[in-house]
């Protein structure tokens, strides 16, 4: 065994403490104090800042996103997320194209034909609304449209009732049966179900608290803070008029549908582009109907159906469905409902809602 004198042990335990005393008293170096305050400013959360995105000829229209984000990165990974789910969606859903999925779906007839989960989700979609609306709305209505536009009568014996389905969707198979022969139209649907799906694509970037998409007037909010969204005055000369109204979106949508912006010549008068299904006339009466729902397809088939619908078929629906309704009548008469009135954020014709996105 090999033993150590006391007294340098005892030297050298007095020098330990001496320096742990040392270190506990004297000032923190520059250093070590930076690393603390670095650490500290990390964890707090970073500020939010507003961004926006605007592009022109997206479906057929202009496009306005409205990010919140902690960083300009992250707002443009969201921007990114949004255009390439409306890139996904377009060549599945669009109406216009004759390649796209749609389109090659709608050349077949009573067979059962495998569709993707979006085509099988809006078809089914669609074939809800047009039995909840008795009719008002329904795909089928582009038939009618294109017989008016070639002269022809506006009664169709053959036109299928609205207990009558239009076609099958089987979508845990991933399958749809076609079950008429009629010209089909998804437009009244299929761009709200894509606005609403890039939305939400928008939203999950990490990163991102608030997105508001707004594509040709079909708008859809995800986040935490309540936005504003304007409605367009149909009896308005001009689009960039002050708004008819406007709502707080928070997880929201709005759609508005009308004869005001799009229409065609009926025996020397112009008419609206949308028909009433159940008698096969242009609207008339509603010069706009606009819905304010969770997602914006709801709100897109819906407004559809209340341009068709009486005032009080549509109040009432909207009460059903829990959803908010604003009707403009062509003589100038409004009718609002509950869901609607709570919601509201300013009166009709209020010029402080010019920066407002219009549904129009």
């Amino acid at each position: 065994m090999y033993a150590l004198s006391d007294a340098k042990l005892r030297d050298g335990a007095a020098m330990t403490a001496s320096m742990d005393f040392h270190h506990a008293t004297m000032p923190q170096p520059l250093t070590t104090r930076l690393e603390r305050v670095i650490r500290r400013w990390s964890r707090r959360p970073r500020r939010a800042r507003h961004f926006q995105f605007c592009y022109e000829h997206v479906l057929g229209t202009s496009l306005e996103l409205q990010v919140t984000a902690t960083s300009e990165r992250a707002a443009q990974r969201a921007d990114a997320r949004a255009l390439a789910e409306i890139d996904r969606l377009a060549p599945i859903l669009s109406g216009w194209s004759p390649t796209s999925e749609l389109a090659l779906w709608l050349a077949t007839f009573d067979a059962d034909v495998p569709v993707s989960a979006d085509l099988a989700e809006v078809l089914h979609a669609s074939a809800t609304w047009r039995a909840r609306t008795r009719g008002a709305f329904d795909p089928a209505a582009q038939s009618i449209v294109e017989r008016l536009r070639a002269g022809g009568a506006s009664d169709d014996a053959t036109f299928p009732a609205p207990h009558e389905p239009l076609w099958h969707v089987d979508r845990a198979g991933r399958t749809a049966r076609r079950l008429a022969r009629h010209a089909v139209s998804l437009d009244a649907i299929a761009k709200g179900y894509v606005v609403a799906r890039s939305a939400a694509c928008a939203r999950a970037v990490d990163g991102v608290s608030d997105v508001l998409l707004n594509v040709g007037g079909d708008i859809q909010h995800y986040g935490e803070h309540a936005v504003l969204a304007g409605v367009a005055d149909p009896f308005a000369p001009a689009e960039n008029a002050p708004p008819a109204a406007a709502v707080r979106l928070q997880n929201a949508a709005l759609a508005t549908s009308g004869g005001y912006r799009r229409g065609f010549v009926l025996d020397g008068r112009r008419v609206s582009h949308i028909v009433d299904p159940r008698t096969g006339q242009p609207a008339e009466r509603i010069a706009s109907a606009s819905v304010l729902a969770p997602d914006c397809a709801t709100a897109d088939a819906l407004s559809t159906a209340f341009s068709v619908m009486a005032p009080d078929e549509s109040l009432a629906l909207a009460d059903a469905l829990g959803v908010g309704c604003l009707l403009v009548e062509q003589d100038g008469t409004v009718s609002t409902n509950t869901a609607w009135n709570d919601r509201a954020a300013a009166p009709r014709h209020d010029s402080t809602s010019r920066e407002e996105p219009h549904a129009r």
